[in-house]
Order: C-alpha cells, then structure tokens, then sequence
C-alpha cells in the first residue's frame, strides 16, 4: 500500500519555562493565536485545528515531540504494520493527552534524535474566529508546515521517512554555513515541496552542531505583506532575526528565520512551489538561497564566536549517541 500524499504534519510540542516569551514571539510577533493558556501549556492555533504550537511547561528548552496527521483508519494500521515488521515499540496515548494535543486519539513511539512521534487521524476543531497579526497561514492538504533538522545518522533518518511514510526525495542542497558545509535533503510527504529536511556536516563523520532537536519549524503565510510585517514585529520586540529575508533557490519560497524563546528557530514563509508528481525531477542546487537570507548585521567578532561555538558544538556532539529506531 502506497501512502504518500495521506501524511502531513500534524502539531509540534515543545518544552519551555519562558511562557511570557513565547506569547509574544508567537501571537505578538509571528501572528500565530494563542488559544489556551493554562499553568502548564500554552496552545496556539493557526487554522480551525484547536492546537498546532504547543509550549508545555519544563525545562529542557527544546522541541519534544511531533505530531503526524494520517489520512484515515487504513493508512493509520499500514503505519502501524510497518513498525510491527520491524519490531519498533509503539502504545496508544491517553484519552486525557489526546485532549491536550487537541486530536481524538493518537499512537506514539520513541522517533528519531528522541523526538517523540505521534500519530493521529482525525484531529479537534474549532468554529471559534481565527485572531491573528497576519491574513492567515496555509495548511489544508499539506499540513501545519515543515520541519529541519540536523543529524549524525542522516541515512537512518531519510530511511526512516521512506521506508514508514513512504517520503519521496524532492532535492538537495550543499552549502557552507557558519564555517561548515552542510549537504541537506528534502523530502516531501505530499505536495507540500518538503515536509522534512535532513542536513548532514561534510565528511565520513557526521557532526550535529544544533544544540536543539530540530533546526527550524516553518509555518507559511498566505501575504507576502505578512512576511515583512511579522519581520518589523521580531525585530521591534528584540527577538533575534538569524537570517534575513531571502528567497530560497528550491523551494522558491520567501521567508526569514527568527530564534525562538527555546533557541530552534522558526522559518515564516510565503509561497513555495507544489510539487507536480508527473513532472518532478529531483535536482541538486549549490546554495540555498538566490537572494538574502543573510546574518543580520554580523561584526566579524559576532562571525568568529558563532562559528566557533557551532564547532564546538558539533565536537561535542561525537560524544553522545543519536538514537534511531532503525
């Protein structure tokens, strides 16, 4: 059974004690509404999906947890099946956490770099008006968004995408950054150009030089006035814009790259491609960005410790095991 095109991504979870931070870079700056706050979460919305963004209380500072959407009842235990075969562990969530990830049921299992992936099929909807800074954000058949990361194990990774979601290779890309070269691949779950990004350092040893799980998550807006708005916001609040707006050379997609209170990254975008099925060719291009995306005003003191603390890193990460479930 082929199942590409009945999986997106669904929710992101992550853990913070700086919850005045995030409403403000989320719902102040980015547009996203917050929904629900409460001791211990806050829930952000940005369609009639109840939650998309959820900041639960903690310490680790860090993305904790995936959500993906399946189609229906039989992608759902095809899913399961694959596991099943390859004698990966997997449990039903509770009723009481189903709620608070705002979806009707969900599966779990230990994912890859420990990020708990959650599988769910119908999610919780509200008729509540959507309040937000900006016109609004695409999601529909492609899901919430995308996610990238940076891996030791990027061939476990991309097989692990392909060989359970039946992910499809949409391009890659090499590139230097901050010192290092990264070849990344971009895989697509749907339509979407990419739901999943993987960078891999140049070389027979993988460094992961992010200290957070995933590098960035990316949410797209419906307005290219949404984009340089939600820019002058980050900015105006003081939040750290780490690459100014730019046009990517694959994708095609207009967007910047702010730091989030829990140091990932959010990529807020505009009108990337879709990809035709019937005419895609996968490519290599040799940087990621035809125009900006450029360090903001960098001094060349501020260029020399950030690379060398990415370094540094990527060093340490040698140090630690990157788990994967195959």
């Amino acid at each position: 059974m082929n199942i590409f095109g009945k999986v997106k991504i669904g929710y992101l979870i992550a853990e913070s004690s700086k919850f005045d931070e995030w409403v403000d870079f989320a719902q102040k700056c980015l547009g996203l509404m917050l929904s629900e706050r409460t001791e211990q979460a806050l829930s952000f919305r940005i369609d009639d999906h109840q939650k998309r963004l959820i900041i639960q209380k903690g310490v680790q500072e860090d993305v904790t947890h995936l959500g993906v959407q399946l189609a229906d009842e039989s992608v759902l235990q095809e899913v399961l099946h694959r596991f099943d075969q390859r004698g990966i562990d997997y449990a039903q969530g509770t009723a009481e956490d189903a709620v608070l990830r705002g979806v009707k049921a969900f599966w779990t299992l230990r994912g890859p770099k420990d990020i708990q992936l959650e599988l769910f099929i119908d999610a919780l909807h509200t008729q509540d008006d959507l309040e937000t800074k900006v016109s609004g954000f695409y999601t529909g058949d492609c899901g919430m968004g995308h996610v990238a990361l940076t891996s030791r194990k990027p061939e476990k990774m991309i097989r692990f995408w392909q060989e359970f979601f039946d992910a499809r290779l949409t391009d890659t890309i090499e590139q230097k950054i901050n010192g290092v070269i990264l070849d990344v691949s971009f895989l697509r779950l749907n339509e979407r150009h990419h739901s999943v990004a993987v960078a891999r350092t140049r070389g027979s040893v993988h460094l992961d030089p992010i200290r957070t799980r995933i590098q960035h998550v990316n949410f797209q807006v419906l307005d290219i006035e949404d984009i340089t708005a939600s820019y002058q916001r980050c900015k105006d609040y003081g939040f750290h814009v780490v690459w100014d707006v730019g046009l990517h050379t694959n994708d095609r997609e207009v967007s910047f790259y702010v730091a989030s209170p829990s140091d990932f990254e959010v990529e807020l975008g505009w009108n990337p491609i879709k990809i035709d099925e019937a005419l895609w060719i996968p490519v290599k291009h040799t940087s990621i960005s035809v125009w900006g995306h450029k360090p903001r005003n960098p001094t060349p003191a501020h260029k020399l410790l950030h690379e060398f603390g990415q370094l540094n890193r990527g060093l340490k990460s040698l140090k630690r095991d990157e788990y994967s479930p195959i």
